[in-house]
C-alpha cells in the first residue's frame, strides 16, 4: 500500500507542478493581448488657424509674442528670426500626428517681414516587437 501511496504523491507533485507552470505560462501570454495606455504628446506652441491668419506685415515682435506666445527657436546671432513649433498625437482625427511649423522674420526696425507656414502628417514607426526590444 505505501508503494501506492507514494506514486499518488509522486503524481499529485508533477500534477500541481504541472498547473503551476501553465498558468504561470498563461499568464504571461495574457499580458501581450493588452496593449497598454499611451499618453497623448504634445509639444511646442498651440498655433490656431485664427492666430496664424491674424499676422500681417508690420506687426511688432510684441504684438507677435501676444498672439502666438514665447517662439520656440529664436536665434542668438539672428534675433529677426522666430520660428514657432507645434507637435500632437493627440487622438483627434484632425490633428493626430500632425507637425505644424511657423517661421517668422522681422526687419531692421523689429516689425514683421515675412512668414511661412507649414502643416504636415507625421508618420510613427510602428514597433510590434516583443517588448520594443526587437527581438521577434
Amino acid at each position: 500500500m505505501s508503494k501506492v501511496n507514494s506514486i499518488l504523491k509522486k503524481s499529485h507533485r508533477l500534477n500541481a507542478i504541472l498547473l503551476a507552470g501553465v498558468f504561470s505560462l498563461s499568464l504571461l501570454s495574457g499580458c501581450s493581448y493588452l496593449d497598454p495606455y499611451k499618453a497623448p504628446l504634445t509639444q511646442g506652441n498651440i498655433m490656431t488657424a485664427e492666430s496664424v491668419s491674424l499676422l500681417q506685415e508690420g506687426l511688432t515682435q510684441s504684438q507677435v509674442r501676444e498672439l502666438l506666445g514665447p517662439p520656440m527657436g529664436q536665434d542668438t546671432f539672428n534675433p529677426k528670426h522666430w520660428e514657432y513649433l507645434y507637435y500632437t498625437t493627440a487622438a483627434n482625427s484632425q490633428t493626430k500626428n500632425l507637425a505644424k511649423h511657423l517661421v517668422l522674420k522681422f526687419d531692421n526696425d523689429n516689425l514683421l517681414s515675412s512668414w511661412t507656414s507649414s502643416d504636415e502628417k507625421v508618420q510613427l514607426k510602428q514597433d510590434n516587437s516583443w517588448l520594443g526590444l526587437g527581438w521577434f
